[in-house]
């Protein structure tokens, strides 16, 4: 009864918990099946260059913007098709206003970009006129996100840059995906490094090891079946079956340095085919 009266607890933000380990000072483990070559140690130097696309030079253009420079590249890569027509975009995460401004500029004129932050002075940096709206309230409250969700979404894109604790993150996850994430939408987690820094740890599990779950949630089709149940026209093959939503929605998810996405489409069953 306690542990599950804890997980109650952890899931509406009431219990903070220590960190199991020490992220800070914990080792890089290594299976014993990556050959030796590839884990030694080899020398990385300093990125002397800048990206080069768009949104870079979005950025650069505005003094109130706090981003790592690799981010770029990765943004390009997941929110470029969405530029072509109007979107929905939450941001978690607000700071002085900065981030809605680019995105307002990177999207299609007619998107709708919406900021939340716990910080009451944000509230400064709506732009109605141009739809970009600043909600306060706490990422971890499953019925504030609702009620933004009910004002505003659906949305397109999520992207957490908010709090970067770790119970936040699964929190606002946990209350975003289903309801407030269109089909073919992206939900997008940075600032990923935070999870080894103990001072960001704050649930017995990091964001990194809960993503890390749902990679054997994508397979769980393949779970105790064979082959032959996917095949096309065989008589084993199985027409329906019942998967948790995550592994009927979750199309891929993308790992980068300090970055996680999730790309949601409703997914069919996998066929294979003999010819």
């Amino acid at each position: 009864m306690r542990k599950f009266l804890n997980k109650l607890l952890i899931k509406f933000g009431l219990l903070i918990t220590k960190a199991p380990t020490l992220l800070a000072d914990k080792a890089l483990s290594t299976s014993e099946s990556i050959p030796a070559k590839l884990t030694e140690k080899v020398s990385v130097g300093q990125e002397t260059g800048q990206p080069d696309n768009e949104l870079f030079r979005i950025f650069s253009a505005d003094t109130d913007v706090h981003k790592w420079h690799h981010y770029f590249n990765i943004y390009e890569r997941h929110f470029s098709r969405y530029r072509d027509q109007p979107i929905r975009m939450l941001e978690i995460g607000v700071f002085r206003g900065g981030s809605l401004r680019m995105w307002k500029e990177y999207f299609h004129p007619d998107s709708t970009i919406v900021g939340i932050d716990v910080d009451r002075s944000c509230a400064a940096h709506e732009i109605a006129d141009r739809d970009v709206y600043v909600r306060i309230g706490s990422q971890a409250d499953p019925n504030f996100l609702a009620a933004v969700n009910g004002e505003f979404g659906p949305f397109d894109i999520i992207l957490d840059d908010g709090s970067h604790k770790t119970h936040h993150q699964i929190i606002s996850f946990g209350a975003l995906f289903r309801e407030s994430l269109k089909n073919g939408g992206c939900y997008m987690v940075e600032d990923m490094h935070t999870n080894y820094w103990i001072k960001h740890v704050d649930s017995p599990e990091t964001f990194i090891d809960v993503s890390k779950q749902m990679i054997d949630m994508i397979h769980e089709p393949y779970f105790d079946r064979k082959e032959t149940h996917f095949r096309h026209k065989h008589p084993d093959a199985v027409t329906e079956m019942d998967l948790t939503y995550l592994s009927a929605n979750l199309d891929s998810i993308s790992f980068h340095d300090s970055i996680v996405v999730f790309d949601k489409k409703k997914r069919s069953l996998p066929k294979s085919e003999l010819r």
